[in-house]
């Protein structure tokens, strides 16, 4: 029997229950006291609240204050419908027995639990009080039964203070809970020490530091009770419906075998006596209860019992990503003893953890043997000891993501040289953006730091001048230190130029005008020629400033030799003028002379034109001014002309043969013409004495005459 008992540990806590009441229906000394002034307690024959009642009536409800201690309480209305007065109070032995045992047990109880009792309300006061005026009326107006489930009849009470605000109705519930649950004990205890052999025992199970037992109070009341214990080394806690016992291996051993109380201590909570008070001054004023002190604890005891365990550890891994922290699963582990020799594998779950259990206390290593897929293996061999004091090891490892490298290389797609400025995003397999970049002056992008996977990457920004990719290029990385190379390539933005050439005047199209396009360095880049409908294009030109010159017109026209620039946008790609022409015009000019040189006004001459030198229509008719000058402007180019003189000066001889007779073209279009006339004489009389000398002074002037016209170049003259 003695080591039946010596193995079991029965520790008896002493419960001292705030509601264990005992009431004493007689005093041996009177109690008396003073009633403070203030709102009173009472109400109507309606069952309404007097009409000065209203919300929290703070510093204004009636309090009793002992003559014997000075101590100061709650007063509470015993007699509804009667006034109450203040003054000296004394205790009232008769009107006190006037009440059942059962009615004053239970006002006494509604009192401890309520306001101004050993248990405070986390509320405002006057609330707590009202409602514990409104218990007290029940029990003894006889709307709540007074014996155990204290059963409700009535909620007249109840209601008279709800219009006071909802803390009333909380306390009010807060204090019945209170009064059903008095002398309620825990579960696993009992109320009497000859019962601890029926209680559930508490075990207490060496955890390699210390014995530790714990027990649930399902009947929900242990916040109601304090336990202690005056073992060194034994620790009692309470943590809502929870009690804690731990005890060290000393503290253990002196347990073992008892049974005894002298363990157990009383919260040493005073108990509570209705005391009936009424005025001093007589009957027919109010009737006033207040509480004093008075032990009455409520007992119970627990048992325990020590259990000695072998103490084993264990070894937690949690596996993270070294950079997000995210748990990693699929890690396996290998554990190895002190000797190197395996001991088991363990995986790592959802969690990230990988545990190793029930294992001696003793030296070991473990080492990661594979990594998940995407990261570097550690292959570091961890030392780890299991102690008494280390039962329970948690290790955070790491893994280091596998990382490689996206290069990008933009070239133009013509000649192939890098290009600077084009912009590309960067997609992870889920499609979100994850990096963003552009190529440098070499034409190179690289994203680095990638994870291992699938990767998409598109150009949102082409350089300057050059058409935007926008194909999704895909890329797997599935190597650490990968670095995986593409070129890619943008094709220039090329524009045109169309050059549109017209008859100035008549605006139709002239073929066959050529024309020069040169750079902006002057530089030429290509000839072209209008085609029927006047046109000339000049394409595939990347953006960039140009000129344009026309370098051969078609007969009949002015070359335009002006310089026009332009330059191609992205905003002006496609450019069309339009140029003109304007139609080349000769003149032709007529001087006339005698044969000194003397101009010759007056004579008339014909200009006239063919198209096949055999028949000729007149175009017009001049007559030289007085500086011997005809001329005719605004001639056409390309076209044969002839003048004839069709009547002479006054005074001199008429040409017969032609002035001129020949062809405008571009390089001559202007000419000039100086003609000899002739002076006209009268011929003399033959047979008479002046016959010889008139034919020798003819023939000297026409000897003059000939030589002065060869003198003056009596041959046509050409000018521009």
């Amino acid at each position: 029997m003695k080591k039946s008992i010596q193995k079991m540990l029965m520790l008896v806590c002493l419960l001292v229950a705030v509601m264990g009441l005992s009431i004493v229906t007689a005093h041996a000394a009177t109690v008396t006291g003073i009633v403070s002034s203030g709102n009173e307690y009472r109400y109507h024959e309606d069952k309404s609240p007097v009409s000065q009642w209203g919300p929290y009536t703070s510093n204004k409800l009636k309090y009793f204050t002992r003559n014997d201690t000075g101590e100061t309480v709650p007063a509470y209305c015993m007699e509804p419908e009667v006034r109450s007065a203040s003054g000296d109070l004394q205790y009232s032995s008769t009107s006190w027995s006037d009440l059942t045992w059962n009615q004053r047990y239970a006002v006494t109880l509604a009192m401890a639990y309520g306001y101004g009792g050993n248990y405070g309300f986390n509320m405002h006061p006057d609330c707590a009080q009202l409602a514990t005026q409104a218990v007290v009326w029940e029990f003894v107006c006889g709307y709540r039964g007074t014996t155990y489930p204290y059963t409700l009849y009535d909620t007249t009470c109840a209601n008279l203070f709800h219009y006071a605000g909802d803390g009333v109705q909380e306390a009010y519930d807060i204090l019945i809970d209170r009064i059903m649950g008095h002398g309620v004990i825990p579960s696993f205890a009992v109320k009497y020490r000859n019962q601890l052999s029926d209680a559930n025992a508490i075990t207490l199970t060496w955890d390699g530091s210390q014995y530790v037992g714990t027990a649930t109070d399902t009947n929900g009341v242990l916040s109601q009770y304090y336990f202690r214990i005056n073992i060194s080394g034994v620790t009692v806690s309470q943590r809502r419906n929870v009690l804690t016992v731990t005890a060290t291996k000393d503290a253990a051993a002196q347990l073992n075998g008892y049974i005894s109380s002298d363990y157990g201590y009383s919260l040493d909570v005073e108990g509570t006596e209705s005391v009936l008070l009424e005025p001093s001054n007589g009957s027919g004023y109010q009737a006033c209860a207040a509480l004093t002190s008075l032990p009455d604890p409520v007992w119970a005891y627990i048992h325990f019992k020590v259990k000695i365990v072998e103490a084993k550890g264990s070894i937690t891994i949690n596996k993270v990503d070294a950079e997000t922290g995210k748990a990693l699963a699929g890690v396996t582990y290998r554990l190895f003893d002190a000797s190197g020799n395996k001991v088991a594998d363990a995986t790592t779950g959802a969690d990230g953890k990988a545990v190793f259990k029930d294992l001696p206390q003793g030296k070991y290593s473990y080492q990661e043997i594979n990594a998940p897929s995407g990261y570097v293996v550690d292959n570091t061999k961890y030392q780890i000891t299991i102690t008494a004091t280390a039962l329970n090891i948690t290790a955070k490892r790491t893994n280091t993501p596998a990382k490689a490298s996206i290069e990008i290389v933009k070239v133009d797609g013509d000649n192939k040289t890098p290009l600077q400025g084009a912009g590309f995003r960067l997609y992870d397999a889920s499609s979100k953006q994850v990096a963003e970049g552009y190529t440098d002056a070499s034409g190179k992008l690289t994203f680095s730091g990638l994870r291992l996977g699938s990767y998409t990457y598109k150009e949102f920004k082409a350089p300057d001048g050059y058409v935007l990719d926008d194909t999704a290029y895909s890329a797997v990385l599935n190597k650490n230190g990968q670095v995986l190379k593409a070129t890619r390539e943008n094709a220039p933005v090329k524009g045109s130029i169309e050059i549109l050439k017209v008859d100035a005047d008549t605006k139709q199209p002239l073929a066959g005008v050529v024309f020069r396009l040169f750079d902006a360095n002057g530089n030429k880049i290509a000839d072209g020629t209008t085609d029927a409908n006047g046109k000339v294009t000049f394409s595939n030109l990347r953006l960039g400033k140009y000129f344009y010159q026309e370098i051969s017109t078609v007969d009949g026209y002015v070359l335009d030799e002006t310089k026009y620039d332009f330059s191609l946008t992205t905003a002006n790609l496609n450019i069309k003028v339009t140029r003109e022409n304007v139609v080349a015009k000769g003149s032709i000019t007529v001087r006339k002379v005698d044969a000194t040189g003397v101009p010759l006004s007056g004579a008339e001459l014909l200009l006239e034109t063919s198209t096949d030198g055999k028949s000729w229509t007149e175009v017009g008719r001049a007559t030289t001014d007085k500086t011997g000058i005809a001329k005719w402007s605004g001639l056409k180019i390309g076209v044969q002309y002839r003048i004839t003189e069709v009547k002479a000066p006054a005074g001199y001889t008429l040409l017969i043969e032609p002035l001129f007779t020949g062809t405008l073209d571009s390089s001559s279009r202007d000419i000039a013409i100086t003609a000899c006339n002739n002076a006209g004489f009268t011929l003399p009389f033959t047979g008479g004495n002046g016959f010889i000398a008139p034919i020798m002074f003819a023939a000297l002037m026409l000897c003059m005459g000939v030589y002065f016209c060869k003198k003056s170049d009596f041959m046509k003259e050409k000018t521009k």
